[in-house]
C-alpha cells in the first residue's frame, strides 16, 4: 500500500508536467505551420517610389504575366515602363528611374542570351500554386519566390529569381524580379553582354533567324565546329609524330597517354571560348553547349586517367602469352591476370566517376538538368535492355578475373582446340590458337561452357598413347623401348617417370590395344613429345617384326582376305 501511494503521488507531479509539454510542442507545431502558411508575399512599405506610375496595362499579379509583359515592354523598347517589373530597392530613389530603365535593357539582353525561361513552372496563379504530382516539389504549395536561371558569375552561381512583394498594406501584392537579381545585372551583362566584335558585326547578321538565334550564330557556329574539330585532329597528330619521336621513355608514356585526352580539352575549349569571349552566344544554344562542352571535359579527364594507368599496366604487365604458358611462371599468371582485372576496374570507376560528376554538376534546377534526373529511370532501363549481352560480358569478364577460372597465359583446351589464353577482354577473351590463329570466344559464352585447363594449380598430367598390336606381339620388348625412349627426352618435361607405365587395355579379334603412359610437366611441349614417341614405338614394332619375325603390328586389311 505504502508502494502503491508513492506511485500515485509521482504520477500526480509528473503527468501535468508531462501534458503541459506536449500541449506547448503542439501549439508550437501549428503556429509554425500557421505562420508557414501565411507567408505568401514579402512585405515593404513601397515599391519603387522613384519610378512614375506604372502603366494601367501593366500586368504583374501573376508570375507568368510578369515575365510576359516584362518581355513584351523590352522587345518593343518601352525600358521605363519595364523597370516596374524589377525590384529597385536598392537604389536611391532619385536614380531609380534613369538606372532602372538601364537595367531592364542589361536584363533583356540577358532574357535574349542567356536564360532559358522554364515557362512550364511559371504558374498564372497570383499565389504561384502549379497543379501536378505530389511527387513534384514545385505543385502543390502557395510560393513567393520563383527562380528563372541560375547564371554563372564570379566562379559561383547566381540566381534570377521573380519574388511576390505587398508593398504596403492596401496595395495588392505583385511579382517583380528580385532587388538581388537587379544588383547582379550590371555584372552579368558586362560577363555575357554583345562583344566589342559583335557590335562590329553589320546589322543584317544581327537580325533573328529560327530559333530565337540571330543570324550571325547560324553562320558562324558550324565554321566554329570546323575550325575546333581541325585543330583537335592536329594536336592529336603532333603528338602522336612526337611520340614517335621522342628519345626518352617516360615522354612517350605522357604523349600516349594524353593524345585523345589533349585533342578534346582543346576543341571544347575553343568552341567554349568563343561561344562566351569572343561572340556570346543566345541562351538556347549556351543551354545546349553548356552540358556538351562539360561532358567533354570530364570525358578528357577520365580517358587521361585511363590511358595513364593502361600505360603503366602495360610497363609492369608480362603480355608474351608464349612466356606466360611456361609451366614454371604460374605466378606471372596471375600477375597478368591481376593487372587484367586491374584495368577493368579502373575503366569500370572512371566511367562511374565521370558519370557522377556529370550529374552533380548539373544545374538541377535548369531544363536539362530535371531532363536527366528526371529521365535517368527510363534511360537506365532502354540501356540495360539494349545492352544487356555487353553488360552480361563485362560482369563475367570481371567474374573470369576475380576466380581465376582461366588466366592469362593459361593453356587449355576449348571446344577441341589446344589454345592459350591471350587477353581478357571486357567483351570477349582472345585465345592463341596452336596453329597460331586467334579465337575470339564472348566471355558469357566463355564462362558458361566446360574446358579443361592444363594450366590451373598443378600442371603435371599423363597423356595417353594407344596402340593396337598383334596377338602375338611382345609388350615387354615395346615396354622397354618406351622407357628407353623417355630416357633420352628432357627430363624437365618428362616427369615424374614413377606415372610412366605401360598397360594392356583390351583383346578383340583385330589384336591387343596397349596403353603407353607418358608423364609430361609442360603442356607446351607434351604434344610433340607425343608424337614423336608415337612414331618411335611403331618404328621399334616394325623393326621387331622384320627382324625377329613374329608379327607386332595388325594384319593390314588386304592381308587378311589372303588365306
Amino acid at each position: 500500500m505504502q508502494r502503491l501511494a508513492l506511485l500515485s503521488r509521482a504520477f500526480a507531479t509528473v503527468f501535468p508536467r508531462f501534458l503541459g509539454a506536449f500541449v506547448l510542442a503542439i501549439a508550437l507545431l501549428t503556429g509554425a505551420a500557421t505562420g508557414q502558411a501565411q507567408e505568401k508575399w514579402f512585405q515593404t512599405t513601397e515599391l519603387n517610389p522613384g519610378l512614375p506610375p506604372p502603366p494601367e496595362t501593366l500586368d504583374r499579379g501573376t508570375p507568368m504575366a510578369a515575365l510576359e509583359s516584362f518581355i513584351y515592354l523590352t522587345d518593343n523598347g518601352h525600358y521605363s515602363d519595364a523597370a516596374h517589373i524589377l525590384d529597385l530597392s536598392d537604389l536611391p530613389q532619385g536614380d531609380q528611374a534613369v538606372i532602372g530603365a538601364e537595367r531592364a535593357f542589361q536584363l533583356s539582353v540577358l532574357m535574349e542570351r542567356k536564360v532559358v525561361v522554364p515557362w512550364r513552372r511559371l504558374a498564372d496563379r497570383p499565389d504561384g500554386w502549379l497543379s501536378g504530382s505530389a511527387e513534384d516539389n514545385d505543385t502543390g504549395r502557395v510560393r513567393r519566390s520563383l527562380l528563372i536561371d541560375r547564371l554563372e558569375l564570379g566562379g559561383h552561381d547566381v540566381p534570377l529569381r521573380l519574388n511576390r512583394i505587398k508593398p504596403g498594406e492596401d496595395a495588392e501584392p505583385v511579382w517583380v524580379f528580385s532587388r538581388q537579381s537587379i544588383d547582379n545585372i550590371p555584372h552579368l551583362h558586362a560577363q555575357y553582354g554583345p562583344t566589342d566584335l559583335e557590335t562590329m558585326l553589320p546589322d543584317w547578321l544581327r537580325i533573328r533567324a529560327f530559333w530565337g538565334m540571330y543570324l550571325w550564330e547560324v553562320l558562324f557556329l558550324p565554321l566554329l565546329v570546323v575550325v575546333a574539330l581541325t585543330a583537335g585532329w592536329f594536336a592529336f597528330s603532333i603528338m602522336r609524330r612526337l611520340g614517335q619521336a621522342a628519345k626518352r621513355r617516360w615522354m612517350r608514356f605522357v604523349l600516349r597517354s594524353f593524345r585523345w585526352p589533349a585533342a578534346i580539352v582543346l576543341c571544347a575549349a575553343i568552341i567554349g571560348t568563343a561561344t562566351s569571349r569572343v561572340l556570346v552566344v543566345s541562351g538556347f544554344i549556351d543551354a545546349v553547349l553548356s552540358p556538351i562542352l562539360l561532358i567533354a571535359y570530364v570525358t578528357a579527364a577520365a580517358l587521361a586517367i585511363v590511358f595513364t594507368f593502361d600505360e603503366i599496366f602495360d610497363r609492369i604487365s608480362p603480355n608474351n602469352a608464349y612466356e606466360l604458358a611456361d609451366p614454371m611462371n604460374a605466378h606471372m599468371r596471375s600477375i597478368a591476370t591481376t593487372i587484367a582485372a586491374a584495368r577493368k576496374g579502373v575503366i569500370v570507376i572512371a566511367v562511374l566517376v565521370a558519370s557522377g560528376v556529370i550529374l552533380v554538376s548539373s544545374n538541377a534546377d535548369n531544363t536539362l538538368g530535371l531532363s536527366l534526373l528526371a529521365s535517368a529511370g527510363a534511360v537506365t532501363i532502354v540501356l540495360g535492355f539494349a545492352a544487356r549481352e555487353v553488360l552480361g560480358n563485362i560482369l563475367a569478364s570481371i567474374q573470369i578475373a576475380l576466380n581465376r577460372s582461366a588466366r592469362i597465359g593459361d593453356q587449355l583446351i576449348f571446344e577441341g582446340h589446344f589454345c592459350t589464353v591471350e587477353q581478357i577482354h571486357f567483351t570477349y577473351v582472345q585465345l592463341l590458337n596452336w596453329n597460331g590463329t586467334r579465337l575470339i570466344v564472348p566471355v558469357s559464352y566463355f564462362v558458361s561452357d566446360a574446358f579443361e585447363n592444363w594450366s590451373i594449380e598443378d600442371h603435371a598430367m599423363v597423356r595417353p598413347i594407344i596402340l593396337t598390336l598383334s596377338q602375338n606381339a611382345d609388350v615387354a620388348a615395346l615396354r622397354r623401348v618406351f622407357f628407353d625412349l623417355l630416357a633420352r627426352e628432357d627430363p624437365d618435361d618428362v616427369k615424374p617417370m614413377d606415372k610412366a607405365k605401360v598397360h594392356v587395355l583390351d583383346q578383340d579379334a583385330f589384336g591387343i590395344k596397349v596403353r603407353f603412359e607418358l608423364p609430361t610437366d609442360n603442356a607446351a611441349t607434351f604434344w610433340d613429345i607425343e608424337c614423336r614417341v608415337r612414331e618411335e614405338l611403331l618404328a621399334a614394332a616394325a623393326r621387331m617384326e622384320k627382324e625377329d619375325d613374329v608379327r607386332m603390328l595388325p594384319p593390314a586389311p588386304a592381308d587378311m582376305g589372303t588365306p
